[in-house]
């Protein structure tokens, strides 16, 4: 199967991922193109509420980069730094491929548009 490119649209700002091959990612590109009020927690991560994701094996770590489903909270979450904590409930649905600290320069909420990378 040929890997699923997304684009990541805020500000002035253009970031690349690729999905994972799982059901939970898959579930969330056929949601595609949404528009998501980002916020900011602990000066690490961007998230916002996606409810009723298809839930594959979920794991408790993260890298900087990785797109996650986090799902206790419903919410999708992009990592832009790197951090040692356990967090339970995290499906990995994609990766930002390069660029992901461009997000500390934009600190608390931003409006990110997701979408599917045309070919």
């Amino acid at each position: 199967m040929e890997e699923q490119k997304i684009i990541l649209s805020f500000g002035n700002e253009e970031l690349k991922a690729t999905m994972e091959n799982n059901g939970t990612a898959a579930d969330f590109v056929k949601r595609l193109p949404l528009k998501l009020d980002m916020r900011d927690l602990y000066k690490r991560e961007k998230f916002a509420k996606v409810h009723g994701l298809h839930v594959d094996q979920t794991v408790s770590s993260h890298d900087k980069g990785d797109i996650s489903y986090w799902t206790p909270g419903q919410a999708l979450v992009i990592y832009y730094k790197d951090s040692n904590e356990y967090i339970s409930g995290l499906v990995k649905i994609g990766e930002i491929t390069e660029g992901v600290e461009v997000l500390e320069n934009y600190p608390g909420n931003i409006e990110v548009t997701i979408d599917i990378e045309e070919r």
